[in-house]
């Protein structure tokens, strides 16, 4: 269990001390907004590109832990409603719930602790957890956006002036994390050679994008007005980090996935609930007290689930 703890302590460790330096005023909202960012424009971008350019060929594994998310994704959303009505939710307030329910923060902190877990292993055998961890994202990405839009909207739809669905899904095909994971497996697909200056000069760039985005994760916890949607916000934490591991365990057992793949998959189907998600709800008029209680409270409740699921995961 102590090793579990180790695995998690150095990105707890950061997002704490992003929050930290939010509060006491050395990290201002233009440092946390460039830190962020860079992340996602840049640092991130060039991290999937390099990763899924240099990986082994995929295969039809890879493609049942995609498909394993994405069961886990619908599955949430659907407990998310369900939860929704039990506990008698603000009409607007459900469409942010739901989306909080199954939206995780997968690049920011599924990444990095799968990076983490697997520190002591081979290289080929990060390479390969890192290309599931990439593969599994992009689909769920962009069903994250459409979807999150659809239960916002829905909350909307007694309201003559809609907001323009046309237009967010230009902005989610632009989606930088997608467009990288596209360019990275298509240059794996044509099978050419990834240059070595070409890794020289993205490698220090890669590094950067994991320590520097959950310091801006911390930030932007730290200045979130959470304590309006306290309660809804411990209901959503069970469903989202709870219900997420459940889900997790049985896709994984349904379709026979063990080792690396069950790994990638426990995590990422745990993984709190992404800070984009507050954008989105700001955007469309959703309740922002409700989405700023869910990302605070799922990120902490995400420790105890993220060691669930480690030690199940990794003892596979």
């Amino acid at each position: 269990m102590g090793s579990l703890f180790l695995i998690l302590l150095p990105v707890f460790g950061l997002i704490l001390l992003g929050l930290l330096l939010q509060k006491s005023k050395f990290l201002d909202a233009a440092m946390e907004a460039a830190f962020n960012k860079f992340c996602y424009y840049v640092a991130l971008p060039v991290f999937i590109v390099m990763k899924a350019a240099r990986s082994p060929s995929l295969n039809a594994e890879a493609l049942k832990t995609a498909a394993a998310l994405l069961l886990v994704t619908l599955g949430l959303m659907l407990t998310g409603w369900l939860t929704a009505k039990l506990i008698r939710l603000p009409k607007r307030s459900v469409g942010t719930f739901i989306q909080s329910a199954f939206r995780g923060n997968l690049a920011y902190i599924g990444l990095p602790v799968i990076a983490f877990a697997l520190v002591g292993q081979s290289e080929s055998v990060r390479q390969q957890a890192e290309t599931l961890a990439i593969l599994t994202m992009a689909p769920g990405v962009l069903i994250y956006n459409l979807l999150g839009v659809m239960v916002l909207e829905w909350d909307r739809r007694h309201e003559s002036h809609r907001h323009p669905l046309k237009s967010w899904g230009q902005s989610t095909l632009k989606n930088p994390l997608i467009l990288a994971c596209v360019i990275g497996f298509g240059w794996n697909a044509l099978a050419i050679p990834f240059p070595d200056l070409a890794v020289k000069f993205t490698s220090p760039i890669a590094a950067t994008a994991f320590p520097l985005a959950l310091l801006a994760i911390g930030a932007r916890i730290a200045v979130l007005s959470w304590r309006k949607g306290l309660f809804y916000g411990i209901m959503l934490c069970l469903v989202k980090n709870g219900m997420g591991l459940l889900l997790g365990v049985s896709v994984c057992h349904l379709l026979d996935l063990q080792g690396i793949h069950q790994l990638v998959v426990l995590v990422l189907s745990v993984c709190p609930t992404a800070v984009a998600s507050y954008v989105l709800v700001d955007q469309l008029d959703g309740d922002r007290d409700l989405s700023a209680a869910t990302i605070a409270l799922s990120t902490l409740g995400s420790l105890f689930a993220l060691i669930a699921a480690l030690y199940i995961g990794m003892a596979s």
